[in-house]
């Protein structure tokens, strides 16, 4: 019935050169982790970690400030963890409250390298509140936003009129991915600037600002990251603009840096500690093995999906245009909440977005083949499940964790 076997997943498996990544994180038996929203899992020696932090905090000989702040130390070293896996040096990098603060941010740092023009432009498909803030944005600077709906929707624009082009690396409904640097070198070559938002696709594809020409970039600490819930952002900001920027934007205390004070402000120092334990995971782990490893357990779960009988009326949504796969994919089905409540109550756990969506992420660092293998045996007997009459579904029930279930 299967194009694939578990043996064969089992088999890529021993295969994969990154599978040593799983066993450094705290994985409950059995579970499986498809969701992005929550963060991911926790790394075994996070607990530790944090212990030791508050401890030496507490400790009468170490806790009186000596030079940089925790907080600070903390970030700097997590944006020296981080930069790899982006293509950025670290002192481009800062960690931030969250994604939508350095949205804003960003956009108003590039409109005052472009004072002459008005425009931000802002991909349609960001998040509500990252909407609501760029046309905050857009007020302050007295200029105007506009929503895209794809880059060739730029050409609509008054070429001269643009100051910057804010787009997700990533679309957020699809989890496809845009060409980067073919759509950096477009925004370019009319004058404006580019703000990529890396929130999908750092820690799972290979990501090379550097290698883009990017000038800003932001990003979440959570989702393949594993930072865990209120893991703070980061954002970036290209070297050679930080000279260009107002001093109040770009130092603290006569040390360059992008986003310091004035862009950024602080954040929590353990959620930082624990971010830090979660990048320390991917050190010295190439984002093409990490892209590579994605694109093998997305390709194993559509290519099961295929054989999915026409009966579960599951369907995936397809790239948009000119776009690719990445490591996110999104199903289509009426009865998607029923759906996504039934896959927690079988242990395999993913995003519902209303009204009809599961979205799945593929997270190459603690995902295995065969776990993959196994959500689609769940996700093929859940589907049955939900085609049963109304007058026989069962009750729902609160499973462990207070998230609803059916029983």
């Amino acid at each position: 019935m299967w194009t694939s076997s578990r043996p064969t997943a089992e088999a890529l498996d021993d295969a994969d050169q990154l599978a040593g990544l799983r066993a450094r994180y705290d994985l409950p038996p059995g579970l499986i982790r498809l969701d992005g929203d929550s963060g991911g899992p926790l790394p075994r020696t996070a607990p530790a970690r944090l212990r030791r932090f508050v401890d030496h905090r507490r400790d009468p000989h170490t806790a009186k400030p000596r030079g940089e702040s925790d907080w600070r130390r903390e970030a700097r070293l997590a944006a020296a963890a981080l930069a790899p896996l982006i293509g950025a040096a670290p002192d481009e990098l800062s960690i931030a409250e969250s994604t939508s603060i350095s949205l804003f941010k960003g956009l108003l740092a590039a409109a005052r390298l472009r004072p002459e023009r008005p425009i931000l432009a802002v991909g349609r498909d960001c998040f509500p509140a990252d909407r609501y803030l760029a046309r905050s944005a857009a007020d302050f600077i007295g200029g105007r936003l506009h929503l895209l709906d794809s880059v060739d929707d730029l050409a609509a624009l008054p070429p001269d009129q643009v100051a910057v082009v804010a787009l997700s690396h990533t679309d957020v409904r699809s989890g496809a991915v845009r060409a980067a640097a073919a759509t950096t070198a477009e925004i370019h070559r009319l004058g404006a600037l580019v703000l990529w938002d890396l929130s999908g696709s750092a820690g799972a594809l290979d990501v090379d600002l550097h290698a883009w020409g990017a000038d800003f970039a932001i990003g979440c600490g959570h989702r393949f990251l594993g930072g865990g819930a209120g893991a703070p952002a980061y954002s970036f900001v290209a070297g050679h603009h930080r000279s260009r920027l107002p001093t109040g934007w770009c130092h603290a205390a006569g040390v360059p840096h992008p986003l310091a004070d004035g862009f950024t402000g602080s954040v929590s120092t353990l959620s930082l500690c624990d971010l830090r334990t979660s990048l320390s995971i991917l050190d010295g782990v190439s984002t093409a093995a990490l892209a590579a490893k994605a694109a093998g357990l997305v390709e194993l779960f559509l290519e099961r999906l295929e054989s999915f009988c026409p009966e579960t009326r599951i369907t995936v949504l397809p790239p948009p245009s000119g776009m690719s796969r990445g490591a996110q994919l999104t199903l289509l089905h009426p009865q998607a909440q029923r759906i996504a409540h039934a896959l927690r109550a079988r242990d395999v756990v993913v995003d519902y977005a209303e009204p009809d969506l599961i979205r799945l992420n593929f997270a190459p660092s603690w995902l295995r083949y065969v776990d993959i293998w196994e959500a689609t045996e769940q996700l093929h007997a859940t589907l049955h499940e939900v085609q049963r009459p109304a007058d026989s579904e069962p009750g729902v029930v609160a499973p462990r964790g207070g998230f609803p279930r059916l029983a």
